[in-house]
């Protein structure tokens, strides 16, 4: 996941599903310090998938 990943609470399960969706698309959870311009992580998981959609070539996108 990476050394910046925040594990959720086991009774999160939005979150939980928001991890899932963001790691299947390729996106890992790396420090942000590298890439200070790059938009955040969506909050909620409503979010996500508009997110995915808007951030093609986000700097931690593993694959497309």
């Amino acid at each position: 996941m990476g050394r910046t990943f925040r594990v959720p609470k086991k009774r999160e399960d939005e979150q939980w599903e928001k991890l899932r969706r963001l790691w299947d698309a390729g996106f890992r959870f790396w420090s942000y310090r590298s890439f200070p311009d790059a938009e955040p992580y969506p909050d909620s998981l409503r979010e996500v998938d508009a997110w995915i959609k808007r951030n093609t070539k986000h700097p931690m996108r593993i694959k497309a």
